[in-house]
């Protein structure tokens, strides 16, 4: 298993081709049976949100709420432009997580800026396939999804949900309950492409207070696993991006997955 120590570091604006992720953020990490709780999605860098977008019925898939009690579809087509992007009820004290998975998007950068991207986020094989495919100054031509989760915890009493996968092409999978740990913790994490082990990705954590970053990173083992230390209590975003050539739309030459998940650590 892969590891590393988070360290403290100071938030830098990206440049123009890095990537930006999206995340799910409740009202409450912690919320109270019976009570409703709005969740909203940010995108941004570094979990520094830049907006909050609205709920999109055309572009999401999926809506689930995940608990011991098994799955309640949350997916809804009306309400097309409010906020937050979801809602959820816990109807008893437990964990759960909150999945959204999101349809394709299309972008299209100019070389450089995507190759600044490929190398940010240390995607070096998918520079190195299109330095080999004479494709090095060409634009790059790309599909994206969105792949997300939110753990919360309702009581004191939690549970082995988010221990298990619930289906995302692209997916982290705590292997430990977050809400069993206590700041100093290592988390470890299982990531999956189509239910299987995804070995060599870079998965980061990102704790935010303020113009403070902690962050930590690690490599995916063969079994595709990490180990994550969470230095810090409160809110954590665990993400990674995970590109492959794309050999069925005309319009893209690449297509990616970006997993995130967001919890808090007591």
């Amino acid at each position: 298993m892969t590891r590393v120590a988070a360290v403290l570091v100071t938030f830098a604006l990206a440049g123009p081709a890095a990537g930006h992720d999206y995340w799910l953020v409740p009202e409450t990490f912690t919320p109270a049976a019976g009570k409703p709780v709005g969740v909203a999605l940010h995108v941004g860098e570094h979990f520094r949100s830049e907006s909050e977008i609205r709920w999109q019925p055309a572009k999401t898939t999926q809506l689930d709420l995940v608990t011991a009690a098994g799955t309640t579809d949350l997916f809804r087509e009306d309400g097309d432009g409010t906020k937050p992007a979801a809602r959820l009820t816990l109807a008893k004290p437990g964990t759960a997580v909150l999945r959204m998975d999101r349809d394709w998007s299309r972008i299209e950068l100019a070389a450089d800026k995507f190759d600044a991207y490929l190398k940010e986020e240390g995607l070096e094989a998918v520079r190195k396939a299109r330095k080999e495919a004479g494709e090095a100054d060409k634009p790059g031509r790309e599909r994206y999804r969105r792949c997300l989760k939110a753990i919360v915890q309702c009581g004191d009493a939690p549970d082995d949900t988010p221990t298990k996968a619930v289906g995302q092409v692209l997916e982290i999978v705590p292997e430990k309950n977050p809400y069993r740990l206590k700041a100093g913790d290592e988390l470890p994490v299982r990531v999956l492409l189509n239910g299987k082990p995804l070995a060599g990705a870079t998965v980061a954590a990102y704790h935010r207070a303020g113009d403070a970053l902690t962050s930590a990173a690690a490599v995916t083992s063969a079994e595709g696993r990490v180990s994550l230390q969470l230095t810090e209590s409160g809110p954590w975003l665990v993400r990674l991006v995970h590109m492959r050539r794309c050999t069925d739309d005309p319009t893209a030459d690449w297509e990616s997955y970006w997993a995130a998940v967001t919890f808090a650590v007591r």
